[in-house]
Formats: structure tokens, C-alpha cells, sequence
């Protein structure tokens, strides 16, 4: 069901990504700090997207101690399968430049995709962990490593069904679905920004289960 709240907050995001655009020029599109004990992360940002979709998320995990950080960025075009391949390219130079073994991503809508087939086409890839915000999927399970949100009304990207989508079979995937919240309010919205920063920088070798559950497809 979506609501005026819902339908005013997608309008905010979305006026907020435009006008953020313009910040590009002046954007720092990387940020290395040799002292960060967070692996390096990669934003990828979707279809018409541009890496200024990221600010307030990227804010958000400074303050949480993940300041090493960059972003893919690419024209407009759905050729995901080589998208992925300039990805691995992209996440290879970083770990030569930091010294790091492995990145964490971050990639809303198609790149959210993008960083998905990475994983899927090199399942020794240097990706530790990956959310994806709003991110098509197909019938294969999620990779375990992958943090799935999804905005409970999305007209474009509707989350998987609990019982019949790609993770009703496998516990070990992470999906959370946040209610009142829209494709481009992923972005932004409060709960999206805290389970990133939580799966990103929880310690230990064991992945952080999603603390909110799948709701029920209508």
C-alpha cells in the first residue's frame, strides 16, 4: 500500500539526489586513510545515477570509522555482465593502492546488480561484504556475503516474496524490507543507513543476521 507519507518522502529523496548532482565537481571521489582499520568500500550507484547519491550514506559511515572509500561510476547503460568486469578492475587498483586484501560495496538498483554478478562470476572475488539497495534479482539464491534491503512499496524493484522469492530456502541470506520508504528514499532513510553501517562494521567472521524480517508479499 503506498501512502501520502511514502509518496512525500520519495519526492524528498528524489529532489534531494537532483540537486546534489551540481556537488560532483567538487565531490572528493576518494578518500584513502592508511590508519582505517574498515576494508576500503565502493559505492556503486544505479541507472542514471551519479556517485552524489551516496553523500548522506557516505556521511554516515565516516562517523562510524569506514573512511576509506571510492566509487564506480558509469553511463547509462544495463549491460551489467561487463559493468562487473570493469568493477573487479576498479576494486583490483583499490586494494593495490591501500594494501588491502579485500573492499566492501555498496551498489543501489543496477549497481547493486553489478556488484551482485561480480560475486556470483568470481566467487574468489574481493568483495567481503556487499549491500544492495533496491536491487533487480533473479531466481539463484543471493550470495551469502550480501545484505539485501529493499523499500516495502517499491513500484520499480518490489521485494522478493517470502516464500517462492530467491531467499525463502537459504537462511544464511540477509534481506531486510523498510516500510514507508521508496526506491530513491534508500538512499536516505534512517533504518536503510543504520543496518548498512551495522553489517559493514560488525566484528568477527560470522555476517550479522537482518534484524528486521521479510514481510509477506500482498
Amino acid at each position: 500500500m503506498i501512502s501520502l507519507r511514502m509518496v512525500g518522502t520519495e519526492v524528498s529523496a528524489l529532489s534531494a539526489a537532483a540537486l546534489s548532482m551540481p556537488l560532483r565537481f567538487v565531490l572528493e571521489h576518494e578518500c584513502f586513510d592508511p590508519t582505517a582499520s574498515q576494508p576500503p568500500l565502493v559505492f556503486v550507484h544505479g541507472f542514471f545515477g551519479d556517485p552524489t547519491n551516496f553523500l548522506l550514506l557516505r556521511r554516515y559511515l565516516v562517523s562510524r570509522g569506514i573512511r576509506t572509500f571510492t566509487s564506480f561510476s558509469y553511463g547509462p547503460r544495463i549491460d551489467y555482465q561487463r559493468l562487473a568486469c570493469r568493477l573487479g578492475d576498479v576494486i583490483e587498483t583499490v586494494c593495490l593502492a591501500t594494501g588491502a586484501a579485500e573492499v566492501d560495496v555498496v551498489g543501489h538498483s543496477l549497481g547493486g546488480l553489478v556488484a551482485r554478478y561480480l560475486v556470483e562470476m568470481t566467487p574468489s572475488s574481493r568483495i567481503r561484504r556487499l549491500v544492495t539497495l533496491g536491487a533487480p534479482y533473479f531466481a539463484q539464491p543471493l550470495p551469502v556475503q550480501e545484505l539485501a534491503i529493499f523499500a516495502g512499496p517499491d513500484l520499480f524493484i518490489p521485494p522478493p516474496h517470502p516464500l517462492y522469492g530467491p531467499c525463502s530456502r537459504y537462511r544464511a541470506e540477509r534481506v531486510v524490507v523498510v516500510p514507508e520508504c521508496g526506491y530513491w528514499g534508500l538512499l536516505y532513510h534512517r533504518d536503510v543507513l543504520r543496518e548498512t553501517a551495522g553489517f559493514l562494521c560488525a566484528r568477527g567472521g560470522e555476517l550479522p543476521a537482518a534484524p528486521l524480517a521479510l514481510e509477506a508479499a500482498s
